[in-house]
């Protein structure tokens, strides 16, 4: 096996055991939807009560708490440091970090220096959908960065009591 295969498979085994022991990022339910590949380098992963901004209408944000992310396009060079695979959201989110087709913007971020494996991207982009890391490098959405920095008051959207 490759470098590449051997990260891959590790990826693998670690995101399965993150989707039953995601202790980290309660109360989000992780659930693996499909994987292709031999090791995986293809995922849709659904992500529940993982609360998100889905749209601001004037101020007011509509909330989302299902997200289903694909997770693909791993480079060849992967896991090399700074090296990331296409994280993209499925459905709409008004997000500083998020372009307008659903792709996730990494840079400005420290995973450009770091060499983080699977689970962790997938416990970051979690973080990221509930705004508990208000600071965003180079936005993909400016608009959003704008109104998260008036409203900064209403996050983490992961409060536990946010129904």
């Amino acid at each position: 096996m490759t470098l590449r295969q051997d990260r891959l498979a590790n990826d693998y085994r670690s995101l399965q055991k993150l989707c039953v022991f995601n202790e980290s990022v309660k109360p989000v339910k992780i659930t693996i939807l499909e994987a292709r590949g031999n090791p995986p380098d293809y995922y849709r992963i659904q992500l529940s009560n993982c609360k998100g901004v889905e749209s601001v209408s004037g101020s007011t944000p509509k909330y989302r708490t299902e997200h289903i992310i694909c997770i693909k396009d791993f480079p060849e060079s992967y896991p090399d440091t700074g090296v990331l695979p296409v994280v993209k959201l499925e459905a709409p989110m008004f997000h500083p970090n998020v372009y307008s087709d659903g792709r996730f913007c990494f840079r400005g971020s420290d995973l450009q220096k770091v060499n983080e494996p699977l689970d962790a991207l997938v416990k970051r982009v979690i973080r990221m959908i509930q705004y508990e890391n208000l600071r965003f490098g180079v936005p993909a959405n400016s608009t959003a960065r704008d109104w998260a920095n008036i409203n900064q008051h209403l996050f983490p959207l992961n409060k536990l009591n946010w129904r």
